[in-house]
């Protein structure tokens, strides 16, 4: 993976590493399960260099796409339980 360029790039990588780090709690906590790994060090060194560039996170943005990934992984757990659900009822 490069490293972010402009503003836009580095707004946007240190939302997703926020995103990463809510959705790595919200897992530890046992309110979600599933997701993809998160490095944790790697989006906390992605933070930091993001900061040193001036660029922040907003709130806004990180509870947007936190929301959208969340509601994401319900339903592709919907869809593998009804898969389940469906392959007991072949039996």
């Amino acid at each position: 993976m490069r490293e972010p360029q402009t503003d836009r790039e580095w707004r946007e990588a240190a939302t997703l590493a926020e995103v990463l780090l809510d959705l790595d709690s919200a897992r530890a906590y046992g309110l979600i399960s599933g997701g993809p790994p998160v490095d944790v060090d790697r989006c906390v060194d992605l933070l930091k260099r993001a900061r040193a560039h001036g660029v922040v996170t907003r709130a806004a943005d990180v509870n947007v796409v936190t929301q959208a990934l969340v509601g994401e992984l319900r339903k592709a757990k919907a869809r593998a339980t009804a898969r389940r659900r469906r392959g007991k009822e072949l039996r």
